[in-house]
């Protein structure tokens, strides 16, 4: 793929993930975490927004999820307009009806036969641990799923996707820093009192970056970035939980909207069963109509982005997502990184940058990127504390 010549690759061009950018030609190699499951029920369709494109995603009657083109063939018709009829989508302009493969079927009002010659574009759609996915890319996609689920028994949970107003890379790449939760998130809040700083190190791997915080007492710390935007580690509980579930694992996957927001595509796996997994449930329940009361975090973030509200004066439920939101999104809407002055603690996301920035040089100049691999079952991230 040769998207562009004789071009040097700049920083801000790493945040890019729109059609014809390097960075959109390297996103789309790789399965892409587009809705949760449970915001899809069967016979529904509904209009996403993914890397600056826009597509339809409905659920047939079998319940398999489809991404198809965001508009009809025939006039252009937006297609979630329309309505499922079995496992086929019928566009709400002239009834024109095409099946999950995107080949029209039926065409009310045309010749018999002429509905043979008209298909339209669908992508490859599959669902892992309560997400949905979509691969945008040319060809064959990739292995699936795209890293392996917990081994052990427990609830997998899928909260509300946040939106977040910036480009996806400042949240991925906060997430390759572990030293901003000693003082992000000091003034309480699920992380209060982490403060043993760790040494940082990372290292390229065929599945993306391992990164690995050594503390004093020798404690390890592993966390997993899975390509092309995904964090694997084990959090503290929350706030307002008082311990109920333990720690939990956590995959965090930053989904492009487009170049100046994305949203947070959440999967926890909380290690309880029976007895204990109903007291969790009942805390969860407990703890979401407190954030429910409370308020968007996202709302609170901008009061304190604006000035209007201190830092260390955050009172919320989820006061660690009101932290995060506001550091993040307060670097802008894209972050001038040419500005920045990167130290030690900084490893895992300079592995980050450079191994983007070759294969972002590599697709650009027209020579094939690295092969990726999914991450094998055993490796997985360990608590480090």
């Amino acid at each position: 793929m040769n998207l562009v010549r004789q071009r040097d690759i700049a920083e801000l061009d790493l945040a890019l993930t729109g059609p014809g950018t390097p960075g959109g030609a390297f996103m789309r190699q790789f399965w892409i975490a587009i809705e949760r499951s449970e915001d899809l029920q069967c016979g529904q369709a509904k209009p996403i927004r993914i890397m600056s494109e826009d597509y339809a995603l409905y659920r047939g009657a079998s319940g398999q999820a489809q991404v198809i083109a965001y508009r009809c063939p025939h006039r252009g018709a937006q297609m979630h307009l329309g309505w499922v009829e079995g496992d086929d989508i019928r566009c709400v302009y002239h009834g024109w009806k095409f099946d999950c493969s995107g080949q029209c079927n039926e065409q009310p009002a045309e010749e018999a036969g002429f509905a043979r010659k008209v298909k339209m574009r669908t992508w490859p759609t599959r669902e892992h641990m309560g997400l949905i996915y979509a691969y945008f890319g040319d060809g064959e996609p990739p292995q699936f799923p795209p890293f392996p689920a917990p081994t052990d028994e427990g609830l997998i949970e899928n909260p509300v996707p946040p939106h977040i107003p910036c480009n996806y890379l400042q949240s991925f790449e906060n997430s390759l820093d572990e030293v901003h939760v000693s003082f992000v998130h000091r003034t309480g809040g699920s992380h209060a009192g982490m403060y043993d700083l760790p040494e940082v190190a990372a290292e390229e791997t065929e599945w993306g970056v391992l990164r690995t915080g050594r503390r004093k007492n020798g404690e390890v710390r592993l966390s997993l970035h899975y390509l092309p935007a995904v964090t694997r580690v084990i959090v503290p509980p929350m706030a307002g939980f008082d311990g109920v579930g333990g720690w939990k694992e956590l995959y965090l996957h930053f989904v492009p909207i487009d170049d100046v927001h994305h949203k947070w595509m959440i999967t926890y796996h909380v290690k309880v069963v029976g007895n204990d997994a109903e007291r969790y449930l009942a805390k969860r329940d407990e703890y979401e109509r407190k954030v429910a009361a409370a308020g968007p975090a996202s709302e609170l973030a901008r009061e304190v982005m604006a000035g209007r509200l201190a830092f260390s004066d955050i009172q919320h439920p989820d006061r660690v997502r009101v932290q995060d939101i506001a550091v993040q999104a307060g670097q802008g809407l894209i972050a001038d990184r040419s500005q920045e002055h990167l130290g030690r603690s900084d490893a895992a996301i300079i592995v980050w940058r450079k191994m983007m920035a070759r294969e972002l040089r590599a697709i650009a100049e027209g020579c094939p990127p690295k092969r990726w691999t999914p991450a094998p079952a055993s490796v997985v991230p360990t608590l480090g504390f």
